[in-house]
């Protein structure tokens, strides 16, 4: 007993934690079953160990060696417009339970994930990669497009042990079109770019008629131990191996996405059952709920 009311106490914690440091969190209701409400435990120490401020913006002289990207960017942005226009940044498998592809929304032409070795990416932007490879702390990187008229909705990223950088690639350079971070706005500019710590809430929007390709990665946030860093970086590598896919060969991808599709089937014969007949739906949700909290409860006494 005293092991549940321990895990409810963290759970209640957690939820806290994360409304109190957003500007405007979620309902209540939402954040109940956030993936990010889960993971407060897990990311404090980087939180507490961070070399960098624990601010939704981060200013830039934290990380010098962005600074590589930033003198490059034109280069970066012809290699990414080549991609556009060949309809090589397209909607992928990855993620099968995103929504962020959905509708045509969101577009993206992976270029490095740890260092799972993406073919497609040195072959067809090849100046872009030579640049990546001299960031061993950058570990995810990819060519995103927001397409015109379409927005991400709000949203929290689970994990504090990276940092999100994002750079102006080809944007439409226009009040319309932005980044909306903790509940302030950023404007995208062609060459200019932004940090932020992708834990608090964040959604982007392009209310114009031009799309708005960005360079968008992670990067290892710095932190006081180097024990740690290993730690969350291990971790992160066997996280996004599970998901990572090549650009032009689906064949090439991680087991999470191959198991992800199945998940997704189930979700979307839930949703079917749900829209048949939503009684049945919800006493059998709260069935399975309940008979699990049970087998937990009835293991720990």
């Amino acid at each position: 007993m005293a092991v549940i009311i321990s895990a409810l106490l963290i759970y209640v914690g957690c939820i806290v934690f994360i409304r109190i440091r957003n500007a405007e969190p979620f309902g209540l209701k939402r954040q109940l079953t956030d993936f990010s409400t889960f993971m407060v435990p897990f990311n404090i120490p980087a939180y507490l160990l961070s070399r960098v401020p624990n601010t939704p913006q981060i200013d830039k002289s934290h990380l010098p060696e962005l600074k590589l990207l930033e003198d490059n960017w034109e280069t970066i942005r012809d290699e990414a417009l080549a991609l556009y226009q060949g309809g090589n940044i397209t909607a992928k498998d990855d993620l099968p339970a995103s929504s962020f592809y959905k509708d045509g929304r969101w577009t993206s032409f992976y270029l490095k994930v740890y260092d799972n070795k993406l073919p497609s990416a040195y072959e067809l932007a090849p100046k872009t990669m030579a640049l990546l490879d001299q960031m061993p702390s950058m570990n995810i990187a990819l060519f995103a497009v927001l397409m015109p008229g379409k927005k991400l909705n709000r949203h929290h990223d689970p994990f504090a042990y990276t940092v999100r950088y994002s750079l102006g690639l080809s944007t439409p350079n226009d009040e319309g079109c932005g980044l909306t971070i903790n509940e302030e706005d950023y404007i995208w500019r062609d060459g200019e770019s932004v940090v932020f710590d992708e834990t608090y809430i964040h959604s982007a929007w392009n209310n114009t008629d031009t799309p708005r390709i960005i360079l968008m990665t992670d990067v290892d946030r710095p932190l006081k131990s180097k024990i740690v860093q290993k730690i969350y970086w291990a971790f992160g590598w066997f996280f996004n191996r599970l998901f990572f896919i090549d650009n032009l060969d689906p064949e090439h991808t991680g087991l999470g996405n191959k198991l992800g599709k199945g998940v997704l089937a189930y979700k979307n014969f839930l949703k079917s059952v749900k829209r048949r007949n939503k009684p049945f739906y919800v006493a059998a949700k709260w069935l399975v709920i309940l008979s699990i909290l049970y087998l937990i409860g009835s293991q720990l006494v």
